[in-house]
């Protein structure tokens, strides 16, 4: 009976002995050392994934820190085995898009259309309210032979997915002034140039980084205007004064940065 009992005491403390134990393995396991993209260290330990954006980091016995993912630049862990969760993946692949949030977009491209290529110059300021809806104001610059106009319009803005690499949908409308680069056209003179409605509507894909992004679209463009010009007739005394008006139409590729 005495050993009975010795044997089952040993059994009890050897089961909690190896509990410990195990538990002193997964806390090794845990230690973690995390280093911030504004170089900050942190060493502690990992207790959870909150959620797919933040990591719960506990130091010491009382301190417990919520930490985002998109500013961790690295998480180098300590001891024995690996964390079961896959913090490497959400590092590599942190939430993509500024939702709920400002962005600046400046962006440079060729207008197609013409027997001349134009040139295109544009920059954004937008509020980002979800996934599929961001409403923004821009102004930008657009040669179109010996027209230069200046669009200042309201821009939305929406995509597709929330990945490294996100398509989304534009659509612009607005004011385009215009004025005249070179008032000699063959036989004909311009004299004046006014503008009218612009409007643009496209598609595109965003490459997303950590505080940044790469931007591609192409887009179609239509720009009112009204010209004011003399036909010179050189078998004719009289010159014809021409007031008409053009509508300028042009395929839009473009590559810009989102702050």
């Amino acid at each position: 009976m005495n050993v009975i009992m010795k044997y089952s005491f040993f059994s009890i403390a050897l089961f909690f002995l190896l509990l410990v134990s195990l538990n002193g393995v997964a806390q090794v396991n845990k230690q973690a050392k995390i280093v911030l993209k504004n170089g900050i260290k942190i060493k502690g330990g990992i207790v959870q994934s909150f959620d797919d954006s933040k990591l719960k980091v506990t130091l010491g016995d009382s301190n417990v820190f919520l930490i985002r993912f998109d500013h961790i630049k690295k998480i180098s862990f300590q001891g024995y085995g690996e964390v079961s969760d896959n913090f490497g993946e959400k590092l590599n692949n942190p939430p993509s898009l500024k939702i709920e949030s400002f962005y600046h977009e400046i962006k440079g491209g060729l207008l197609f259309g013409e027997d001349n290529v134009g040139v295109s110059l544009q920059t954004i300021n937008g509020y980002q309210f979800s996934k599929y809806l961001g409403t923004g104001l821009g102004i930008g610059i657009n040669k179109y032979g010996n027209y230069l106009t200046m669009p200042v319009y309201a821009t939305i803005k929406g995509y597709l997915s929330d990945k490294k690499v996100s398509p989304f949908y534009f659509g612009d409308v607005g004011y385009g002034f215009a004025w005249k680069t070179n008032k000699n056209e063959d036989q004909f003179e311009l004299n004046n140039v006014t503008g009218g409605l612009y409007w643009q509507i496209g598609l595109g894909y965003q490459i997303n980084f950590y505080n940044s992004s790469m931007v591609f679209s192409l887009g179609y463009i239509n720009q009112d205007s009204k010209a004011d010009y003399i036909y010179y007739r050189p078998w004719d005394i009289d010159d014809v004064e021409i007031s008409e008006r053009r509508i300028l139409r042009r395929f839009a590729f473009s590559v810009g940065f989102l702050f």
